[in-house]
């Protein structure tokens, strides 16, 4: 074999190597089965109520230095994180801000979850009418609309001829085009005996003043942030919200595949 053909025969390879072919074709979409599973699912949304992934260890969600300027501690405060079964908590003498789950998974559905959110910490909500039982009076006075929506907006607006004529024959019937509200997922938060219904936090959430504890539900996750701490309650009470909303986006996105 000559020296031409030898170099010819050398280009030949160099062009069907795949490191080649993946230059040439890096602007190409990958064809189905060769994607990122884990970026689709966090584009589709799927990974939102997504059971097949661990929690991360609990201490992740209680980033000290961000504990303390959200508390207000003092760059001289020492912590002592103590972490146990989905538990992580931050020491310092006899003060504690502590993080909790209620269990190593999410939930298998919202449904789950919020029966559970409910049993420990709102249990006349899981009370059907027809079981009776006066609910205990609360102290806090009546309860905020919740994070969700009680159900679907309702229009005193009078409708347009063309709002008629979408309309058909049927004057309460959906306008062509225009998708009716659904009602809420969940439902929303009420005072209890001994907690404030909160909004603005996860799906619901409930604050217990005696306990300085907020207990929240997120979808299938349901967690609990406690400031044992000495301070204005109202602010604790903030600074639960914030720490909480800061693990509703670790949840959301800091996390990774069972394997």
């Amino acid at each position: 074999m000559n020296r031409q053909n030898v170099l010819l025969l050398g280009l030949l390879v160099a062009a069907c190597s795949p490191s080649t072919q993946n230059d040439k074709t890096s602007d190409i979409p990958a064809p189905p089965g060769w994607g990122d599973n884990n970026v689709a699912r966090h584009v589709s949304g799927v990974y939102l109520l997504s059971t097949d992934y661990h929690y991360l260890e609990p201490c992740n969600y209680l980033p000290e230095a961000f504990v303390q300027k959200l508390f207000k501690l003092g760059e001289e405060v020492e912590l002592e994180k103590v972490s146990g079964r989905n538990r992580c908590e931050l020491h310092w003498g006899h003060n504690t801000i502590g993080f909790y789950m209620e269990s190593e998974k999410p939930f298998e559905s919202v449904y789950q979850s919020e029966y559970a959110f409910n049993k420990k910490f709102d249990p006349q909500a899981n009370k059907s009418p027809e079981q009776g039982s006066d609910p205990k009076p609360t102290i806090f006075g009546p309860s905020p609309q919740g994070t969700a929506a009680s159900g679907p907006p309702t229009s005193n607006t009078a409708a347009t001829p063309e709002q008629d004529s979408a309309r058909g024959f049927d004057p309460s019937g959906p306008i062509e085009g225009i998708t009716e509200p659904k009602p809420a997922l969940v439902a929303p938060a009420h005072n209890t005996a001994t907690g404030q219904a909160v909004t603005g936090v996860g799906d619901k959430a409930i604050w217990e003043p005696g306990k300085k504890a907020l207990h929240v539900l997120y979808n299938n996750h349901v967690f609990s942030v406690v400031a044992n701490m000495p301070g204005d309650t109202a602010q604790l009470k903030q600074g639960s919200i914030s720490l909480a909303k800061l693990v509703i986006d670790s949840i959301t996105y800091d996390r990774y595949p069972e394997n």
